[in-house]
């Protein structure tokens, strides 16, 4: 093989690898121009010749090259707008009293062909929308009194029908203009300018300085109820107690009177049992006294056996008579 042969072998491979290479640029260029990626976030808006032909969703699509065919990607998630303009500016209530009250809107591009034919960018579309948020924020505020906005008791606040309400006059506008699907309109504050803040501040401290007053006169006419109560119940039981205390003793003096009848017909031994008690009460245990016989009650140790036992027949007949 000669020299020139060699040199032509050599050369072979580096042709045919350049070719490689520009075929696959060439396919990656063709498919750049030739399609178009849609994310999950997006919707895309096919506009062919100037006119509108179609939305594209997610995915890989083809497409014709420009100026043909241009592709508009839009993002569609959802937006939470405050406003621009007037997002916190005094309001004037249905009773003429100054609120601040902000708001927001919750919003998405829903119909595409409307947003491109009505706004020439979204800043466009988010100024139009802050302007209707502050018109429509302040004919609806002027149609509630103030206590129906700022109140300690709930049951007297009307704030879901007011946002209600103005959610009723901004979305179905803002979509006929600018194709935005408003969601939720809702208040996300309620104040009151700082010039009236501590007169407010003041009547509310009043108020719950009666309703206490209110609550301590209250409690202490309940008190004075149950102390009647208890004080009637304690007579009632204290007149109760003295019946049954007086009927006790009314019985026990009855039964007593019995005991002396027997005692007044035999006087002799009614004299001896009260003797014998009063010793009893005299002479405790290891007790020493020296008295004569002759005194009462000791005079019992002078009486003899004989005197007893008659003066206990005695009773023992008048018991049975």
């Amino acid at each position: 093989m000669t020299k020139k042969n060699s040199e032509k072998v050599a050369k072979v491979p580096v042709y045919w690898s350049t070719i490689l290479l520009g075929v696959i640029v060439a396919a990656i260029f063709l498919v750049a121009i030739f399609s178009y990626q849609v994310q999950e976030t997006e919707k895309a808006l096919v506009i062919t010749m100037g006119e509108i032909t179609g939305e594209k969703g997610p995915g890989l699509h083809l497409r014709l090259p420009l100026p043909i065919q241009e592709i508009v990607k839009y993002d569609i998630r959802e937006r939470c707008f405050e406003g621009n303009v007037g997002s916190l500016e005094e309001t004037m209530t249905q009773d003429e009293k100054n609120v601040i009250v902000g708001i927001y809107t919750i919003y998405s591009i829903k119909d595409l062909a409307r947003f491109k034919n009505a706004a020439k960018s979204l800043a466009a579309a988010e100024e139009y929308l802050s302007n209707r948020m502050r018109t429509v924020k302040g004919a609806v505020i002027g149609q509630y009194r103030f206590d129906q906005m700022i109140n300690t008791d709930p049951k007297k606040m009307k704030l879901s029908e007011i946002e209600k309400a103005m959610f009723d006059q901004i979305a179905p506008d803002v979509f006929e203009r600018y194709g935005l699907n408003v969601v939720k309109v809702g208040i996300r504050t309620v104040s009151v300018p700082a010039k009236i803040s501590a007169a407010i501040t003041e009547r509310m401290k009043e108020e719950r300085k009666t309703a206490a007053t209110i609550d301590k006169q209250k409690g202490k006419v309940e008190a004075e109820r149950i102390k009647t109560e208890a004080n009637a119940k304690k007579r009632e039981m204290l007149t109760e107690a003295e019946a049954k205390a007086k009927k006790l003793m009314a019985e026990g003096d009855a039964e007593a009177a019995k005991h002396f009848s027997v005692f007044n017909q035999n006087p002799e031994l009614a004299a001896f049992l009260r003797k014998l008690e009063s010793l009893k009460r005299i002479v405790g245990t290891k007790t020493t006294l020296v008295l004569g016989t002759d005194s009462t009650p000791f005079d019992i140790f002078n009486m003899k056996v004989g005197e007893l036992q008659g003066a206990s027949n005695k009773t023992v007949k008048a018991a049975g008579k």
